[in-house]
């Protein structure tokens, strides 16, 4: 008798549950829309990773798709899906979890997903306050630029003049700080040894007038996990650690560079490296 009941009870559930699934939600989110309520966005990590793995772009764009028709922008995506999905791999490659090559083929994919969708992500522009420039880079060495291509189509969304670096020696990005002569520069960080390369750059910097009092947004893997080490080595006024999200990023930018569309409630963002 006690088994009928609880039978009688999953089958209430189960109806109850059909119910919610197709008259409940589908009401939700539509006042959501109207109320221009975006609804969360609940990523399974581990699942798109395997997309990734499956190398099927036309299905990693279907799902892309499928998200935005949901109601989810590309921005909301690319930072609770994608950024989080190239963390994580990260974390599997540290961990001996995941290959190199698989580590390759799934970042591959993601930036598939970003030139795929660059249009689209640019198109929904927002007005700045001032034209801006900055340099973008990855230090020398460092095998994955994937952070920085992220990190560019902010920026270039938000009407920034960006030039993206992937250098191959430190020379190399002087020579096109010189040329650019950008009103910021950005540097993601992936591996600890580039810390130290950050720091002889800097140096080089200084010794350009022009340059000297540019400030530079240091940000990335390590930062993320390793900021009281990034503190001690990067000892300089101009240097801002950016802990954090593309958003977040981009906010740091306008409050160093003092435009009004900074937002005024995101103090905290960032920490600014331990000065002279």
């Amino acid at each position: 008798m006690g088994s009928r009941r609880s039978n009688e009870d999953n089958s209430a559930q189960h109806a109850i549950g059909n119910m919610v699934e197709r008259l409940v939600l589908p009401k939700i989110v539509q006042s959501h829309r109207e109320l221009g309520i975006r609804p969360r966005l609940i990523c399974d990590l581990d699942g798109f990773i395997e997309k990734l793995l499956a190398n099927n772009q036309q299905a990693l764009f279907a799902s892309i798709e499928s998200l935005q028709q949901a109601g989810h922008p590309l921005e909301l995506i690319y930072n609770e899906l994608l950024t989080p999905a190239a963390r994580r791999l990260g974390e599997k490659w540290l961990s001996d979890e995941f290959s190199f090559s698989e580590v390759t083929l799934a970042t591959w994919q993601i930036e598939q997903i970003l030139h795929h969708f660059h249009q689209d992500f640019e198109s929904a522009r927002r007005t700045r306050a001032s034209k801006a420039s900055m340099l973008i880079s990855v230090m020398p060495g460092e095998q994955h630029s994937l952070g920085a291509k992220m990190l560019s189509a902010f920026f270039r969304k938000e009407h920034w003049d960006v030039f993206l670096l992937q250098p191959e020696s430190l020379r190399a990005i002087l020579d096109e700080l010189m040329v650019f002569r950008p009103q910021l520069i950005a540097i993601t960080v992936t591996q600890l040894e580039s810390l130290e390369q950050i720091k002889s750059l800097l140096k080089l910097v200084k010794q350009q007038p022009a340059l000297r009092a540019t400030p530079w947004i240091i940000g990335g893997r390590v930062i993320n996990d390793h900021p009281m080490q990034a503190v001690a080595v990067l000892s300089d006024r101009n240097i801002h650690l950016c802990q954090g999200d593309a958003n977040q990023a981009l906010a740091l930018a306008h409050r160093l560079l003092g435009h009004e569309s900074a937002r005024q409630g995101q103090n905290g963002l960032s920490s600014t490296a331990a000065q002279h």
